[in-house]
C-alpha cells in the first residue's frame, strides 16, 4: 500500500520541525533504547545491527521520517538512528557532506 505524499515540506524552524516530529505518532518516543541504544559500551556489532535494523524497519512507515531527517541533518546528530539513517555509522555525516558538495535542489526548476 502506498503512503499517502507529505501535504507540504516541514517547517524550516528547529522548533517546527521538533513540533512536527511531536506531534505524530511514532516509534522512537515509545522505545528510546532501540534508537539510541543502551547506555555506555554495553553493545556487541551484532547486536548493534540487529537493533539498527529493527529501528529502520519502524522508520520506514513513520509519518514523521522527512522531518526527522530534516531535524538530524540540521543538528548534525552523531548518535542514534534518525529517519532511517545510523548516526553511530556516519549515515548522517555522508549524507550533509554530500549535501554541501553537491547543494540544495532548485525546487524551482520544472522537468
Amino acid at each position: 500500500m502506498a503512503r499517502p505524499a507529505p501535504a507540504s515540506l516541514p517547517p524550516l524552524t528547529l522548533r517546527g520541525l521538533r513540533d512536527l516530529i511531536y506531534s505524530a505518532p511514532r516509534a522512537c518516543g515509545e522505545q528510546p533504547d532501540l534508537f539510541f541504544g543502551p547506555d555506555g559500551d554495553d553493545e556487541t556489532d551484532a547486536q548493534h545491527a540487529a537493533r539498527v535494523a529493527s529501528a529502520r524497519a519502524m522508520c520506514a512507515d513513520c509519518p514523521a521520517r522527512l522531518a526527522c531527517l530534516a531535524y538530524a541533518l540540521r543538528t548534525r546528530q552523531e548518535f542514534g538512528v534518525w529517519a532511517g539513517l545510523d548516526a553511530d555509522a556516519g549515515e548522517l555525516r555522508y549524507l550533509n557532506r554530500q549535501m554541501r558538495t553537491v547543494g540544495p535542489p532548485d525546487l524551482g526548476e520544472v522537468a
